[in-house]
């Protein structure tokens, strides 16, 4: 076999073990990290409110403690208690994983407020209640 060749098959050799260890220190970090499940912090802010005020809507979606950018779907499901409204909102992503909702509403009761995050082949939802006064 020629120098040359041989000089060749080498690099070709490396090259592909290089590759190889490159691939599986990443598969072995996404494994790990897609094994943990994702965590939705749910916080309504303020948890009562009257009718037509402001309501901040927070879902802070983690992962082996790294915040989760790229959640395939977020939505809030409000519904009213007693069989009133009931509705799925998107909500939008703002940063560090989290996503928000700014929402008003116009007739008092008690409503369930539900995140559904889709995210990483993971479904969470985390329920809190909101009260609305007249």
């Amino acid at each position: 076999m020629t120098r040359r060749k041989l000089a060749l098959l080498a690099a070709m050799v490396l090259m592909a073990v290089a590759l190889a260890a490159c691939n599986d220190s990443k598969a072995d970090l996404d494994e790990d990290t897609l094994a943990e499940p994702i965590i939705v912090d749910l916080t309504i802010n303020p948890e009562t409110v009257a009718v037509g005020e402001k309501v901040f809507i927070q879902a802070k979606v983690t992962q082996a403690g790294q915040p989760v950018e790229d959640a395939d779907k977020v939505e809030i499901e409000v519904t009213q208690e007693g069989g009133g409204l009931s509705a799925t909102v998107p909500i939008e992503h703002d940063e560090g994983g989290i996503y928000k909702l700014e929402k008003t509403f116009d007739q008092p009761g008690t409503y369930r407020i539900i995140s559904h995050v889709t995210a990483r082949g993971q479904h969470s939802m985390p329920l809190k209640e909101l009260t609305v006064t007249e």
